[in-house]
């Protein structure tokens, strides 16, 4: 009884015509292969599963093929050398995994080794496979072969990883980048294997594939290859999410509909019972990511600010996920973690637009010059008491900048909600748990902690460009810090580096505090 064979091995391309996609590629190669321009060294890269192993295979093919007609590219499948590679077992094809092959040793063997004649047909062709993985002094001992090969020798070097291959060995290759196959190329070709193979497969399940194998053809074949034997009769779109994993969309709606309620306990249950329904965790990142990216093009297109800046948090955050839940030790945790903090800021954002509603937006006389502070504090009722000295190193010292805290009217306080929308999720926590005032055309931040204030000042650059849009062109930005006497907590002994001049001074000087020595004076 013959082993099976996988799908992906079984429907590998035999000629340039068989091969999907990267057109333009095939082009260049057999224009060479026609024309007798083959180069003595190529650099094929590109992500996985995109061609480029299969690509150097039909070139080696068609250069050894004993009965490859004058004028043209394809190899004739027929004659004892194209049998041979078709089989792997060609004498002229050589091929080296870097990953385990990466030393300089290999190399070396590899070096004395093509001297020798081609055992049948023209050329000896090496593909040197993961080749962004082969050390640095395999690299070099590699570097003077490529320059100068026999006339018999072509190498490939594939790679998904370019940046990695050092500029003085790509310089000597003929470079060709494999771009990702599209979903519809991909469904053809599925479809094409499903008839020859006796599958009767849903279009809708042939689409869920492709969309799995994130433009890796190899992927989606294996994908298929996997649901074939497991299903009787047609192979439906629910069969193959139950067998590859995958989440129901309607299903992930509903999480990420619950997380964007900030209900975290919804979520949680949400999360769980997929996860014990057997899906996995990073298609169903990637389900979540699909749904807010829809959700936030729909936002841009409405104009709606406060959703737009929180669909675009939460799909940075969703991005973040992807990288991390591949390599995490405990990819659930960090799931319902990513999720649960997501609600939790959605709620509290909700409860903080509740307990600090914006002010009804107002239009003020234009003819009218701005308030001044004292009118706008006597106009919101508020006493504004003396700022007592504070207590520093056992000495009265009065404080050099006393902070007068100022109510916002109500058109100014809309335009600061709407300049908080604006802001990155970053920038927006930091500048809401402010007391904001105006005077004039300045407008005031007010810190109790100094921690706040430090965050605040380093976040400034990142608030600035927003005020002009809201505030007018001559608008200000005041950051402060509310006295100790006025933070409600008792005062104490000022550290030197604390005390506020120190402060001033080290921040106009751009310096830093590295020592505090006392001086005794007689």
């Amino acid at each position: 009884m013959n082993s099976y064979e996988a799908l992906y091995r079984k429907y590998r391309s035999q000629t340039f015509a068989d091969l999907v996609g990267q057109e333009a590629i095939s082009r260049a190669l057999q224009g060479a292969l026609v024309n007798g321009r083959v180069s003595h060294a190529y650099l094929f890269s590109g992500s996985r599963g995109t061609g480029k192993t299969t690509s150097a295979r039909l070139l080696a093919k068609a250069l050894n093929c004993l009965n490859r007609p004058p004028g043209s590219p394809e190899p004739c499948n027929e004659c004892e050398s194209c049998r041979s590679v078709a089989a792997g077992s060609a004498l002229d094809l050589i091929e080296i995994d870097a990953a385990s092959n990466r030393g300089i040793d290999e190399i070396r063997d590899l070096r004395e080794k093509v001297r020798l004649a081609p055992a049948l047909g023209g050329y000896k062709v090496y593909i040197i496979d993961e080749a962004h993985m082969l050390t640095a002094e395999a690299f070099n001992a590699l570097l003077k072969t490529l320059e100068e090969p026999p006339d018999h020798v072509v190498f490939v070097l594939c790679t998904t990883e370019a940046e990695k291959v050092p500029l003085t060995v790509r310089g000597r290759c003929a470079q060709f980048r494999f771009g990702r196959h599209n979903e519809p190329a991909m469904v053809g070709h599925l479809a094409g294997i499903a008839v020859r193979e006796g599958l009767d497969v849903d279009p809708e399940a042939l689409a869920l594939i492709a969309r799995m194998a994130e433009g890796s053809m190899r992927d989606a074949i294996g994908y298929l290859d996997q649901v074939a034997p497991l299903a009787s009769g047609r192979i439906s779109v629910a069969i193959t999410r139950e067998l590859l994993g995958v989440a129901d969309p309607a299903a992930v709606a509903v999480l990420f509909d619950a997380v964007l309620g900030g209900r975290a306990g919804e979520a949680m249950t949400g999360l769980n019972a997929l996860y014990a329904g057997g899906v996995e965790l990073r298609p169903l990142v990637r389900g979540l990511m699909e749904r807010c990216r829809d959700l936030l093009i729909d936002s841009i297109e409405r104009r709606d600010v406060a959703a737009r800046t929180r669909l675009s948090g939460a799909l940075d955050a969703l991005l973040r996920l992807d990288g991390e839940v591949r390599r995490h030790a405990e990819p659930r945790f960090l799931v319902e973690a990513t999720l649960v903090r997501l609600a939790v800021e959605v709620a509290g954002a909700a409860h903080a637009a509740a307990d600090h509603p914006a002010a009804p937006r107002s239009v003020a006389p234009t003819a009218a010059p701005p308030p001044s502070p004292s009118t706008m504090v006597a106009e919101a009722g508020i006493e504004i008491p003396e700022t007592p000295p504070f207590e520093a190193g056992g000495a009265a010292l009065a404080d050099p900048d006393p902070v007068i805290l100022v109510q916002p009217v109500s058109g100014r306080g809309d335009a600061w909600q709407r300049t908080l929308a604006d802001l990155p999720a970053s920038a927006r926590a930091i500048f809401k748990a402010a007391e904001v005032g105006f005077e004039g055309s300045k407008i005031v931040l007010t810190y109790r902690y100094q921690g706040q204030f430090g965050v605040a000042e380093s976040k400034r650059g990142e608030l600035l460009p927003l005020l002009p849009t809201y505030h007018g062109p001559d608008v200000n930005l005041e950051i402060r810090l509310l006295p100790l006497s006025e933070r409600g907590v008792p005062a104490k002994p000022l550290a030197p580096e604390d005390h506020p001049r120190v402060v001033e001074a080290v921040k106009a000087l751009g310096g830093r505090v590295i020592d505090v020595k006392e001086i005794h004076q007689p």
